[in-house]
């Protein structure tokens, strides 16, 4: 499982909870001080969730970053290739007679 995956289990876990959380003080019954205790969790909840996904974010940047780094490479190996094979088929037309 790589960072990505378990940060998005770790947001998907932090929203179900946040959800939870905000159907349970919809409900006018509740004390008011378990109400403040859940708004306390959910504060603290959403500050995780942010971390994650800029944790997310940073990891899919250095992920396109190497992506294109590869690309890159490989564009310049090709065109390396196609020149020298270029080269060596111009000589071939001209044969000694």
């Amino acid at each position: 499982m790589t960072n990505s995956d378990q940060a998005e289990g770790g947001f998907e876990a932090l929203k179900a909870r946040l959800e939870h959380i905000a159907q349970a003080v919809s409900d006018e019954s509740l004390p008011l001080d378990d109400a403040l205790d859940l708004y306390e969790e959910a504060v603290t909840l959403g500050l995780k969730a942010t971390d994650l996904l800029e944790d997310g974010i940073v990891i899919d940047e250095a992920a396109v970053d190497e992506q294109l780094e590869n690309q890159a490479d490989e564009e310049a190996s090709s065109t390396d290739a196609s020149s020298a094979s270029s080269a060596s088929d111009e000589g071939q037309g001209f044969e000694a007679r």
